[in-house]
């Protein structure tokens, strides 16, 4: 049995584990949001189920305008620029494919946001670290330096 006490709680949770959360991941999570929704969208639109394939559009272009209200145009240059502009286009794109049923432009759209997603993920990722040398390899000679 679930009290109101537990909702609350599980709801604070949540809210202090996304206001804590790294901004990078924060937006590779919104990435994979925008692409669930959307390609739930577009198989919907090949079933024909159109208020189904409608709700879910409104929900990956809900995530697509917030990442482009989280650009910061001032200190990001030309990077946030460009992705302003793409996030427009992929907007622009999803109102067109809603209006036309066209699953075709909301599967490019779901294209450009893995190439996105997959370029943030890389982001984060630590550069990997030379190889140890192996035991037989020339050996250094330590100095013991005295002051």
């Amino acid at each position: 049995m679930v009290n109101g006490y537990g909702k609350a709680y599980s709801q604070a949770y949540q809210r202090s584990a996304v206001s804590t959360m790294d901004q990078r991941k924060m937006i590779v999570l919104m990435y994979e949001g925008a692409i669930k929704f959307l390609s739930i969208a577009a198989d919907k639109q090949r079933k024909k189920d159109y208020y189904a394939a409608h709700t879910n559009i409104l929900r990956g272009k809900s995530i697509i305008a917030e990442l482009m209200a989280s650009l910061n145009l001032e200190s990001g240059g030309d990077i946030a620029a460009n992705l302003q502009r793409l996030y427009f286009y992929m907007f622009n794109e999803l109102i067109d494919a809603n209006l036309e049923k066209s699953p075709e432009r909301i599967d490019a759209v779901v294209e450009l946001l893995r190439d996105l997603r997959s370029g943030w993920q890389s982001l984060g990722k630590p550069e990997t670290p030379a190889p140890a040398p192996s035991p037989g390899a020339a050996r250094s000679k330590s100095i013991n330096v005295r002051g």
